[in-house]
This record gives structure tokens, sequence and C-alpha cells, in this order.
């Protein structure tokens, strides 16, 4: 009986790994277990921010044939599809998931194949109309985005705003923080891991380096933290956000070392295979005054993420060949040595446990009410293209509506090629892409709750 845990940490980026090179020892527990894992050195994901990146990984999805809940920018699976969790359940797992990002929710599709599905965000419940709550018109999400917004107008951090800004934050720290910590959320997922005469399948996902950090992550003072938060909001070029950052994953690093001890203490940890992944990384200033993950920014400070699988008494290695979360349900079923189910997206290949080249390019896109961006890539060449209206600077640096990059020589993406150097992947992108009106909706509204959680979260509906 071999059970199988999928942890996806949002807004984790590739290049702030030790693993991957990184030299501020962020993350010294998930390196050693690197040393005992299949690492995939071109793990990328199929959008630069969750709604985008989290049907892929569930369901094997992109955007173009998501439906959207809500707004076309917010996806979600159709009804009746296939995921991880309904193919495993199927060969026998028994299924659970604790999450913790309010996109991924009942209303949404999340659940489909769970014997057991938990949004702390959203405590168990399907907020799909509830429309209760204060109705005073006041809205503490809309006064943190309007200071937020009016920080990003001047040139310096110190602004009218900034104190109103920290004093919010600090009081979230005295009481409802907008993301549950790591070693909640996982502490929950403990409690969910019954024993039982199945293997299993759980899932959960972590949301510590999405902004805002909490300032509480390492050991530098609460008001200095807020301090490097600030920077962020101002769009302020910012080692100390950085540093933040790195601090917020060597909290994450701790957490994920205190759960392989308790797996280890109960005695299924020789039994459990372990994928560690991202939904999406995160930039950090990269280019042009920016933090966050932007819809149509398809870069590889979003879209190259870590990707790791222990598997038990398989040797380490590292995979050269680019992999797509969109094949996640492939590579469990080779680990589980089953055919693949029948998933929207497919690698072509019969071995991603090795550097067997594929034969489908890799995609990421986005689709929101502006338009459709796709990237297509193969193993050395990366094509964008912008189908976008109207054009914004922070989607077209070089003033084009495509680009073309050699993203293995060039993986900062700084020197654009001619477009002409991958016309074949011009072409596949040209049959991907779609208009938001073609999009099929799944029926629902936020709550205001919910509206609230995700603007503080800094998703202005």
């Amino acid at each position: 009986m071999t059970n199988i845990i999928l942890l996806t940490i949002d807004c984790f980026r590739y290049d702030r790994c030790g693993f991957n090179g990184h030299h501020e020892n962020t993350t010294p527990f998930i390196d050693k277990l690197a040393g005992e894992s299949i690492i995939f050195d071109n793990a990328f994901a199929t959008g630069p921010y969750t709604t985008e990146s989290a049907p892929g990984i569930f369901a094997g999805r992109h955007s173009f044939n998501s439906h959207y809940f809500n707004s076309h920018a917010w996806k979600a699976i159709p009804e009746n599809s296939d995921t991880i969790a309904s193919y495993l359940s199927e060969h026998g797992f028994e299924t659970l998931a604790v999450l913790s990002n309010p996109h991924m929710t009942e209303n949404r599709n999340f659940n489909l194949g769970f014997d057991l599905f938990r949004n702390l965000q959203t405590d168990g419940s399907d907020p799909k109309a509830e429309t209760g709550g204060d109705d005073s018109g006041f809205s503490v999400a809309d006064y943190a985005h309007d200071i937020k917004t009016r920080m990003r107008k001047y040139d310096s951090l110190w602004t009218p705003y900034t104190v109103p800004y920290i004093a919010h934050r600090l009081l979230q720290t005295r009481g409802e923080w907008p993301t549950h910590r790591a070693e909640y959320v996982l502490q929950e997922f403990i409690g969910e891991l019954n024993d039982t005469a199945k293997p299993m399948f759980g899932w959960t996902h972590l949301m510590d380096l999405h902004a805002p950090i909490h300032p509480g992550v390492g050991d530098t003072p609460v008001h200095k933290n807020l301090l490097r938060d600030a920077d962020r909001v101002a769009g302020i070029d910012s080692d100390g956000y950085r540093r933040l950052y790195d601090d917020g994953l060597r909290y994450v690093d701790r957490q994920v070392r205190e759960f392989v001890d308790h797996l280890k203490s109960a005695g299924i940890w020789d039994e459990t295979i372990l994928l560690i992944t991202a939904d999406h990384g995160e930039v950090l200033f990269d280019r042009k005054e920016m933090y966050g993950h932007p819809r149509h920014h398809h870069y590889d400070e979003l879209l190259h993420i870590p990707m790791l699988v222990r598997v038990p008494d398989m040797s380490s290695r590292r995979i050269q060949t680019p992999f797509s979360l969109a094949w996640i349900h492939e590579l469990l079923a080779e680990l589980i040595s089953e055919r693949p189910g029948d998933f929207p997206s497919e690698s072509g290949s019969g071995d991603l446990l090795s550097n067997t080249p594929i034969k489908e390019p890799v995609i990421s896109d986005t689709v929101d009410e502006n338009g459709h961006t796709v990237t297509v890539r193969d193993k050395s060449w990366k094509y964008i293209r912008h189908n976008v209206s109207p054009p914004q600077d922070f989607w077209y640096p070089f003033g084009d509506d495509e680009q073309a990059y050699h993203y293995i020589t060039d993986q900062g993406e700084r020197n654009p090629e001619n477009v002409r150097n991958v016309s074949g992947l011009v072409s596949v992108a040209e049959d991907y892409i779609t208009s938001p009106e073609n999009l099929s909706k799944l029926e629902g509204e936020f709550s205001q709750d919910m509206e609230e959680r995700l603007e503080d979260l800094g998703y202005k509906m």
C-alpha cells in the first residue's frame, strides 16, 4: 500500500530554493529531502496565478478549457470533470483535502472526487450565494485596498497612507490574518489522516508566501517586517521585502519538516509518496516596479516553479525534460503503475520519471475579460502571444504583443529573439487563442465575506 500526499505552496519560486542554487539557506529541510527525491528542473505552471494554475494541477485543464465563476478571471472546474482525486478514488484510494486558498472551493468544484474536502477559508461551508453581513456599506477590505492604491501613487515609502496601512496590518496580527498559517493548516490536515485499510491520497495547500506575508515568520521584529511589506505596497525595489519572502520560505520549510516528522512517527513515511510543488511563483520586483502575480505576466518568475517527488525506494535524480503541472495526473498514474485517466492535457510520453523527450509542448495561458495570453515552450524555446485589449505596459515590455526567448540560456528573459526562430510554437499558440466569450460560466456568486477575503489578498473584484 502506497500513500500519496500532494503539498502545494502558493507563490513558491524556483530560484529561491537552496536545492536550485539559492544562497540564502531558505530551504534546509527541503534541500535534504531533495537529495532523496526526483527533481523536475523544468516544471511549469499552467498559468501565472492560482485561478489559472489550480485547474491544471487538479484536473489537467488550462484556462481555455475551464469554466469561469462570477468573472472571466476566476476559473472553475466544469461539472463532472475527471480530477486527480476522482482518478485515484477509482483506483482504490481514500481521498481527502484540507486547503486554505479562497479560490479552491466547493462552489468552483475543487471538491470533485474527494471523500473529505475542507477549505479552511470557508470553514467547510459553501458560500455560493450568501449575501449577509454588514449592510452599512463600509468594508475594511475596500478601505485597505484604497490605502494601498493611494500609496502606489507616491515615489517613496513614507506617504500619508503608510501609517494607516501598517496599523491595519498590525491589528490583523492580533486578530484574523488574511491567510491561515502553515502550522495551523498542516495540523488540521494531520487531524484528517485517519488509519484506513485503503491507500490514501491527500492534498493540502499553504499560503504563507502569498502577500501579505505574516510579519511574525522570522526573527526580525514585527514592525520592521511591516515596513518591508509597505515597501511592496508602495512599489519600491526592496531587498527588505525579498528578505521577508525568504523568511517566509524558511518558516514553510520548518513546517514541512515537522509534517514529515509526524509521518515518520505515525509509521507511514516509508510507504508515502510526497510531491511538493507550487501553483505559481512570485514577482519580486524582477521588472517594472512590480510584486505579486499579475494576470498576463507570463515570465518565468511566475511560470517556472519548483517540483520534487520523494518516492520510497526510488533513486534520486534531476529531470531536465520540460514538465507541465497539467500532467500531474499522468505522473501519479505512472507512480501507481496504472493507465492514465481521460484528462484534457497529455504529455504524449510514457515515461515522465526519466529524461525521455516529450511529444507535446508545455502550455500556459490566461483568459480574462481583456483577452487571452498563451505561452508555448519546447525543450529550449519559449513563445508568448498576447491577444489582449487594451494593452498594459507590463504585458508588452518590449513594445510587442509577442515575444520569443531561448529560456535555457536567457533565464531572466531579458533578450527577446526573433519570433521567426520559433515558427512552430507560433502556429501552436494560434491554435489555442480563444475569446473570453467562448468560455462557459459556472453559475454562482461570491459572498460579501469571500469578496473581502480575496480583496485583502490583492484580488480586486
